[in-house]
C-alpha cells in the first residue's frame, strides 16, 4: 500500500458498508444499534423520499400495478451483452456493420461474451435501495432437504431466520382478506386435495396500516434502517453517501485490507476511507466472485375462468363475499366484475416439496415483465411464475475482464453458464405443472402463453462468493468458497461479503431471506470483533 499524500482526503469510520440494498441495511441497521458508527456508500442515485424507499409505495401504483413494469425496466442495467453477432438489419455503409472489426463494447456490450454461455437476463440495479426498491418482498425460508446448507444448526437457522423475519416485516396472511385470494386457494385446494399439495399464502414483507387497508407499505432498505432513513436524520452514527463509487480496496504491508479508495461521481472527488471492517454487499455479480446458481424460470398469465366469476357473485364457497359483492354493484352498477376496485389480488402458492421441486408464485405482480394490455382488467389476470433450482456446477461461474471495464469503470463480467440435463428435465416437468395450474384457474392471456424465460429472469443469482465451513472441502478438494459462514474472506481480518453471494447450495425460492440470515449471523460477529479492538 502506499502512503497517502497529506493533501489526500482521509475519512475514518468503525464500519464502511458498500451497497445500499437490504442486506447492507440489515448489516447498517444491526451495527448501529450496537453503537457502531456506519458510512454506506452507493453508486446509485438517492431517488425517494426516505433511503432506499420502495418504488412500489406509491399510491398510484398501487392503484395500478401495471404501471411498476417500466419502473423497473428503467432500473435493469444489463450485465453482459454478447456483440460478436452480426445484425444482418444494418445497410453496408453502416457504422458497425462490418463486425468481424467493430465490436461494440459500451453500456455491457462484451465481445467475450458468447450468447450460447451467457445469462442473458442478468442485470443490475444502480440506485440506492438496490433491487430492493422493485423486489417482490416474498421471504420464504428454504426447504432442509433440497436447498437449506448445513453451515448452522436447525436452532441457529431458526433463531436467524425469525430475526429476519421480523426486519423484514413477514407476514404470511397480507393478503388473506381479498376476494381474489380466497377464490383462488380454494379452487386449487379442491383440485389438488386428492394429491396431497397445500396451497399457502405467501409470506410477504409489508404492512397495512389502520388507517387504509387497501395500502401496503412494502419492506425495503427504508424499511429496515427506520429512522436511519428518515429525511433530516441526524444520527452522528450513519450515513449514507449516494452516488460514490468504491474503487478499489487497498492492503497494507501485511496484506490485509486496510482502506478503501472511494469516488464522488458528482463531484468528480477520489478520496480515502479508513475502517475497521469493510462490508461489502453490492449484489451477486457486482461483489466479484465465481462459481454461481440461477434459477429456471416459467411464467404464464391467465384470466379468471367465467364460472369463477360467477362463483364470486353467488358467494358458492360461503365465505362473506355477497355482502361486498352486493356493495360494490350498488355503488358501481356498470361494473361488469363483483370484485371490488380495491381488492388486493392474489398472493399464494404450492410450497417446494420433493414431489414437485420447485418454488411456485401465483400472484398479481408487475415486474420486468408480465405487462398486461391496457385494454384488460387487471382483476381478472393472474400471473403465475414457476422456478427451478439449478445445482451448483464449477463450469457455470462468472469472469471479470483484466483489460475492459463497463460504464462505471468496474472489470467487465463474462458468464460461462450451461443448464444441464438433468436441471433441464426437471424443468421440463416444472413448465408442465406450471400449465397444469393455469388452466384450473382460468384461460391463457394472448401474447402471455407459458413460456420459458431467459435466464437471469429470475435475479436470483446466488453463490457468486459462496461460503463454506473451511476454505477447502477435505471430502472433494473443492476450494471455490470465498468466505467462512460469517461472511469473513478467507485470509481476511476486516473483510466481509454479504448478499445472495454467500450462499452455496441449490436454490429456487426467493433467496432475499437466508442472505439476511446470513447477514445477521455475520453482523453479530463484527460486533464482537469490534468490541474486543476498543
Amino acid at each position: 500500500m502506499r502512503a497517502i499524500p497529506q493533501k489526500e482526503r482521509l475519512d475514518k469510520v468503525d464500519v464502511l458498508i458498500v451497497g445500499s440494498g437490504p442486506i447492507g441495511a440489515v448489516f447498517a441497521r444491526t451495527l448501529v444499534s450496537a453503537g457502531r458508527s456506519v458510512v454506506m456508500i452507493d453508486v446509485g442515485n438517492q431517488e425517494s423520499r426516505r433511503i432506499g424507499d420502495h418504488k412500489k409505495n406509491s399510491l398510484a401504483i398501487q392503484k395500478n400495478v401495471n404501471l411498476f413494469t417500466n419502473t423497473v425496466q428503467g432500473e435493469q442495467h444489463p450485465l453482459s451483452i454478447p456483440t460478436n453477432m452480426t445484425n444482418s438489419s444494418l445497410e453496408p455503409a453502416s457504422g458497425g456493420a462490418n463486425t468481424h472489426k467493430v465490436r461494440f463494447v459500451q453500456n455491457g456490450q462484451n465481445p467475450k461474451q458468447e450468447a450460447w454461455d451467457n445469462i442473458p437476463a442478468a442485470v443490475a440495479t444502480r440506485v440506492v435501495g438496490g433491487m430492493g426498491s422493485h423486489w417482490t418482498c416474498n421471504t420464504p425460508r428454504q426447504n432442509t432437504d433440497l436447498e437449506r446448507s448445513d453451515l448452522f444448526s436447525d436452532e441457529e437457522w431458526d433463531d436467524l431466520y425469525t430475526r429476519a423475519e421480523k426486519l423484514f416485516w413477514t407476514d404470511n396472511t397480507l393478503f388473506d382478506d381479498s376476494i381474489h385470494q380466497q377464490l383462488v386457494k380454494t379452487v386449487l385446494t379442491n383440485t389438488y386435495k386428492d394429491s396431497g399439495r397445500e396451497v399457502l399464502s405467501m409470506p410477504l414483507c409489508g404492512k397495512r396500516t389502520a388507517k387504509n387497508r387497501c395500502f401496503v407499505e412494502w419492506a425495503c432498505t427504508a424499511t429496515i434502517l427506520g429512522d436511519l432513513a428518515e429525511p433530516g436524520n441526524q444520527s452522528s452514527l450513519f450515513q449514507l453517501r449516494a452516488n460514490t463509487q468504491c474503487i478499489k480496496l487497498e492492503l497494507n504491508h501485511s496484506g490485509q485490507v486496510e482502506l478503501a479508495l472511494v469516488k464522488d461521481l458528482l463531484g468528480d472527488e477520489e478520496y480515502y476511507i479508513q475502517a475497521n471492517k469493510f462490508i461489502i454487499c453490492a449484489g451477486a455479480i457486482l461483489t466479484p466472485g465465481s462459481v454461481h446458481t440461477e434459477q429456471t424460470v416459467g411464467f404464464c398469465q391467465v384470466v379468471l375462468k367465467n364460472s369463477h366469476v360467477r362463483d364470486v357473485e353467488t358467494d358458492k364457497y360461503k365465505l362473506g363475499w355477497k355482502k361486498v359483492v352486493d356493495e360494490h354493484l350498488a355503488k358501481h352498477p356498470n361494473d361488469p366484475l363483483p370484485f371490488p376496485f380495491d381488492d388486493p389480488g392474489t398472493q399464494c402458492y404450492f410450497p417446494l416439496t420433493k414431489q414437485h421441486p420447485w418454488h411456485t408464485q401465483i400472484h398479481r405482480d408487475a415486474l420486468g415483465y408480465g405487462h398486461i394490455p391496457k385494454t384488460m382488467d387487471q382483476r381478472l389476470v393472474v400471473d403465475l411464475r414457476w422456478f427451478g433450482y439449478t445445482k451448483p456446477d464449477q463450469n457455470n461461474h462468472v469472469e471479470f475482464s483484466l483489460d475492459k471495464t463497463d460504464e462505471f469503470g468496474m472489470p467487465q463480467p463474462t458468464f460461462h453458464f450451461i443448464v444441464n440435463r438433468e436441471d433441464s428435465e426437471r424443468c421440463v416437468d416444472m413448465i408442465s405443472d406450471m400449465i397444469d395450474v393455469a388452466r384450473n384457474i382460468g384461460t391463457f392471456l394472448p401474447g402471455a402463453e407459458p413460456k420459458y424465460m431467459p435466464m437471469g429472469s429470475a435475479l436470483h443469482v446466488c453463490g457468486t462468493y459462496r461460503a463454506r465451513k473451511t476454505k477447502v472441502d477435505e471430502q472433494t478438494g473443492d476450494d471455490t468458497s470465498v468466505v467462512d459462514r460469517l461472511g469473513r474472506v478467507w485470509g481476511q481480518e476486516s473483510l466481509v461479503l454479504g448478499g445472495c453471494g454467500v450462499i452455496p447450495t441449490q436454490n429456487a425460492r426467493n433467496p432475499t431471506l437466508t442472505a439476511a440470515a446470513f447477514a445477521l449471523a455475520a453482523a453479530d460477529q463484527v460486533v464482537k470483533d469490534l468490541e474486543r479492538q476498543r
